[in-house]
């Protein structure tokens, strides 16, 4: 599975926070890799540095190896130079190493994610990483420099840096990056496109047990702020969360938030420690891009401020989320006239999915189905209507989506991938041009319970003429 980023800066370096961690995204040529850099400590143990690397499949040089299958390796040289100089150097060298492919040319080629955990004294360093090709030694490194702060007094509240989190799900699971009793795929980016609807992160604070009373809890509170306009305390506000911190070694502070109503721009996510008595202790914060164009002031049907076609309109928007006795009064509405009635089923319907802020609800979904009409919409049909645009507003965004032109003898398909859906993990939904003229993707299999299940889906996707006629030669 791969987790798509839409955003590149070359050989940019940005640094977070206050904790020493840094997002860097960087290629050269066709070489591309992204690189969080993280600090963590264990409180009865030790201190360590933790990098995190995403390169990119399609960016490598493939080596024939055994059996005659192909394979990429990426050599990462790191540096470690504490800056009072009370250490030698720290040298150490990896070698990560992609799956194996049929061919060098065409296989499609997995993006690579990888770890490396280093414990260290508690100092200062300066941290020089190069990621090389190891398989072309003509191509240029990509090379990251960088400060590291690793002190920790163990005596004092302290915090990890700020992990930010691309999927995860309870349990240790198979990734690599499990932790705290999460198996999480970490976010390499600064940059929070529209498809993606949460900002979802880990803080780890110690010692609290050390400083707060035993019987007082302190709290954390976490906010969007916006970059430019740190008065706009409506944005605060909706966007603010607080948690509870009792005494303990280790607290960890684990939140997603919601950013599918957040508009285009720069913001800071902003983390604040205070003690039981209400005083600040740690700060942390993150700058963010987000890219929404697609979102836009809702309208609401209040005192027949809409038209009554315009009304029906959106009340038909509602079908992907409604109920089947909800679904039933929406199929009937097309000669309704009473435009009272219809207003009352409109609010009630958000009113019942969030009391609190009935209308907030439903300017997210709109904001949805603009997005789908925008992305999904045919000759034929508004992206609401399709296939795709039905499950995106039923299920929300995926997780992943893999792409298939034309190959192998099938027409197009795409494969949506939601890790976690309903109970479920690695939910899929494949999606396949069965025409090749209106571009209307059909939702030919999933294992979604409750949903269409089709073994032979590739059958369907391939021409008419190429279908084998006699049952044995069928997939």
């Amino acid at each position: 599975m791969r987790i798509s980023r839409n955003f590149l800066f070359t050989n940019l370096l940005l640094l977070l926070g206050l904790s020493g961690a840094a997002v860097c995204t960087a290629q050269t040529g066709h070489f591309r890799a992204n690189l969080n850099c993280l600090t963590f400590h264990l409180p009865d143990d030790t201190s360590y540095l933790e990098l995190q690397y995403l390169i990119y499949g399609d960016g490598l040089n493939y080596k024939e190896v055994a059996d005659g299958k192909f394979q990429g390796t990426v050599r990462a040289d790191l540096t470690l130079k504490a800056i009072d100089g009370s250490i030698p150097l720290i040298n150490k060298t990896f070698h990560f190493i992609t799956a194996e492919y049929p061919d060098n040319l065409t296989s499609n080629k997995r993006n690579n994610y990888n770890l490396s955990r280093i414990p260290l004294p508690s100092k200062k360093y300066e941290l020089y990483l190069c990621l090389r090709d190891a398989n072309d030694s003509s191509i240029r490194p990509i090379c990251h420099q960088t400060t590291i702060d690793l002190t920790f007094d163990r005596n004092r509240v302290s915090a990890s840096s700020l992990q930010l989190i691309g999927a995860y799900s309870e349990g240790r699971g198979n990734s690599i990056y499990s932790k705290n009793g999460i198996s999480l795929i970490p976010y390499f980016s600064q940059y929070f496109p529209a498809q993606t609807d949460t900002i979802t992160f880990m803080w780890e604070i110690y010692n609290t047990d050390k400083v707060f009373p035993k019987d007082k809890a302190g709290w954390i509170v976490s906010k969007i702020v916006p970059e430019r306009d740190e008065a706009n305390m409506l944005m605060e506000k909706r966007m603010r969360y607080s948690d509870g911190v009792i005494p303990s070694p280790r607290h960890i502070h684990f939140l997603s938030f919601p950013i599918d109503s957040l508009p285009s721009g720069n913001y800071y996510l902003c983390n604040t420690l205070y003690s039981p008595d209400g005083t600040p202790l740690l700060q942390d914060s993150f700058f963010f891009q987000r890219s929404n164009p697609a979102l836009r002031s809702a309208p609401v049907p209040e005192q027949e401020s809409l038209p009554i076609d315009t009304l029906k309109q959106f009340i038909d928007y509602l079908v992907p989320i409604a109920k089947n006795e909800e679904i039933d009064f929406i199929r009937n509405i097309k000669k309704e006239q009473d435009y009272q009635l219809l207003a009352d089923f409109f609010r009630h319907f958000w009113e019942r999915r969030n009391p609190e802020d009935p209308w907030d609800a439903w300017y997210r979904y709109y904001a949805d189905v603009k997005r789908v009409n925008h992305n999904y919409t045919t000759l034929r049909f508004k992206g609401y209507k399709t296939d795709r645009g039905y499950y995106y507003l039923k299920y929300g965004a995926p997780s992943d989506i893999e792409y298939h032109p034309i190959e192998d003898g099938l027409n197009p398909y795409e494969i949506w991938i939601y890790y976690q859906l309903d109970g479920q993990t690695d939910v899929y939904f494949i999606f396949g041009d069965l025409d090749l003229t209106t571009k209307n993707f059909t939702m030919i299999c999933s294992n979604k319970k409750d949903e269409v299940f089709d073994p032979r889906w590739k059958f369907r996707l391939k021409p008419k003429d190429a279908r084998p006629t006699d049952i044995e030669m069928t997939e």
